[in-house]
């Protein structure tokens, strides 16, 4: 079926997301269409603010805020010096 531009491109968009296919992607597409603008407006920040804030930890594979996840990585990378005690 032929769409109008926008709501192919919002399809689109929810056929990238794991598990929607089509028909799916279609029922979500004019779902947001019927939905206030407010809470669109909102939807949209929420997505935008996680791919902002959020990062996957390397260690332990869980998201967390980007600062969080950054310390936890460059922890892991610095060096570190070990010293022993020579004997006399």
């Amino acid at each position: 079926m032929q769409y109008p531009a926008p709501i192919a491109k919002l399809i689109n968009s929810f056929t990238k997301l794991p598990g929607i296919g089509a028909k799916t992607a279609a029922r979500l597409a004019f779902y947001v269409l019927d939905m206030k603008e407010s809470d669109v407006t909102e939807f949209a920040q929420a997505l935008i603010q996680v791919k902002r804030d959020l990062r996957f930890c390397p260690t332990c594979g869980n998201a967390q805020p980007v600062a969080i996840s950054r310390t936890a990585s460059s922890a892991s990378s610095v060096p570190i010096k070990v010293v022993t005690a020579r004997r006399s």
